[in-house]
């Protein structure tokens, strides 16, 4: 071609990539992130309480990765359990993440070696007397978590910072229990922690303002992606990725296959999940969603429905706990996934159970909008409340901790493209067929009125 076409056919084809869907959700998540670092209030005049040492109580899995995220940024670590031979499982479990990483050339043997070398091992809570910053890391239990909260309130020096690392749990309660309740925050790491780019931050109801700011830098200096939340159940992520598995789980019961409803999840002409649900339960275990739903409901603010995800809590009576055991939604050879006759026939008998007819099962475009919709719908209930201080926030933390895929901009982004009214529309058909005797379709009013407004909940702000 000659010069002066070749330049007019390039720029022809750079005008179609950057008004492409595509470009359009990566620029809006680009600028996405770095709104999320902006919290109303939260001025230059706030001076961060300085962080220069940490501790984290509970080495397991999730503490261990914490311990690592902190060493591999400079931070002098002090891992603490609670008698030697937990501590030396949770030293294995650090020493384990460090020799992956330097077989995979993320590190190498200079760097491994300094790491390794700013943590060190103690038992019992007395050792964390002295460190700026606690990470509690025990399991996901609320009275151990307030018993042990209590003893850090005391034990801690004035002006550290306590910091519990849950997914679902009120922060409030547990921060309480201190006696120091400015003094505490939430975090949510997610799993593996020196790897996963998000941390969920939970801004209790009495967290000071200087804490907030301490820990949003020292999540920036250890790499990560940070989204402030308030304090609800499952936060942020968590509380959407409920509904998620609420009806992938009530569709299979209906009949559809586990690979099914992921294979509608990750296909990239539809929607493109790194996992689809039933996937990204069977890796992080099914056994702790489902004590997690377990004890929700048995507080009494979780849905009383006898039938509420009773698949997962099933399995976890049965022992499915996923790729740990063997089996889950999936039976395991490795680490590749096949499917698990056991899972279609306990969907059948608590089908039958429960009442619920397995005659016809939804197709590809029902499990389509029955995982996305009721996110979306949660997601404006998040807003309503002011749990998320953007629309654009909740995008950032789909698509840093739940493999959202990031060219589709995140939920409300996605939701916006295909349009808000087709989903409150559908969100009402599905209210009609079902009865909606739980409320589980009912449109949250923020969502009807910004559909009926022609606007984008991804645009929303509090």
């Amino acid at each position: 071609l000659p010069f002066a076409e070749g330049i007019e056919v390039e720029a022809s084809q750079f005008h179609n990539l950057v008004v492409s869907p595509e470009s359009r959700a990566q620029r809006y998540m680009f600028f996405a992130e770095r709104d999320a670092a902006r919290i109303p209030g939260l001025g230059a005049e706030v001076v961060p309480r300085p962080i220069s040492s940490v501790g984290v109580l509970g080495v397991g899995t999730m503490g261990a990765g914490i311990a690592l995220a902190a060493a591999l940024a400079g931070f002098p670590v002090t891992l603490v359990e609670v008698d030697q031979p937990a501590l030396d499982r949770g030293l294995q479990n650090v020493r384990n993440a460090i020799a992956a990483m330097v077989k995979r050339g993320r590190l190498d043997q200079t760097a491994a070696a300094e790491c390794e070398g700013r943590m060190a091992g103690q038992v019992g809570l007395e050792s964390l007397g002295e460190v700026d910053l606690v990470i509690e890391a025990v399991f996901e239990d609320m009275n151990l978590k307030c018993e042990i909260a209590e003893r850090l309130g005391r034990i801690c020096k004035p002006g550290a910072i306590i910091a519990t690392n849950t997914s679902t749990l009120d922060v409030n309660v547990i921060a309480g229990r201190t006696g120091r309740a400015q003094d505490v925050i939430g975090t949510h790491f997610f799993s593996p922690a020196h790897v996963m780019k998000l941390l969920e931050i939970v801004r209790g109801d009495d967290t000071a303002p200087e804490v907030l700011r301490g820990v949003m830098n020292f999540a920036r200096r250890i790499g990560k992606t940070v989204v402030v939340s308030g304090v609800c159940y499952g936060f942020i992520g968590n509380r959407m990725a409920e509904v998620y598995m609420r009806e992938s789980e009530a569709m299979q019961l209906e009949g559809a296959a586990p690979g099914e409803i992921d294979g509608v999840a990750e296909a990239p002409d539809r929607w493109g999940m790194a996992m689809g649900p039933s996937r990204m339960l069977d890796m992080a275990g099914v056994d702790v969603g489902a004590r997690t739903v377990i004890e929700w409901i048995k507080s009494g603010d979780g849905p009383q429905d006898q039938a509420y995800r009773i698949l997962c809590r099933e399995m976890f009576e049965a022992g499915l706990h996923g790729q740990k055991t063997g089996q889950g939604y999936y039976r395991y050879e490795g680490r590749k996934a096949l499917p698990n006759p056991a899972i279609q026939s306990l969907a059948t008998r608590l089908a039958h159970t429960h009442g619920i007819a397995r005659d016809k099962a939804p197709d590809a475009d029902e499990m389509f909008e029955r995982l996305l919709f009721p996110m979306v719908n949660e997601a404006a209930r998040i807003l309503e409340e002011g749990i998320a201080y953007r629309g654009s926030d909740i995008d950032v933390v789909w698509a840093n901790g739940y493999g959202f895929p990031r060219w589709r901009g995140g939920p409300l982004f996605m939701a916006d493209e295909i349009g808000l009214n087709t989903v409150v529309d559908r969100m009402d058909h599905y209210a009609e067929r079902t009865g909606n005797a739980q409320g589980y379709w009912d449109v949250a009013p923020l969502l009807r009125r910004v559909a009926a407004e022609g606007g984008r909940l991804s645009d929303w702000k509090n």
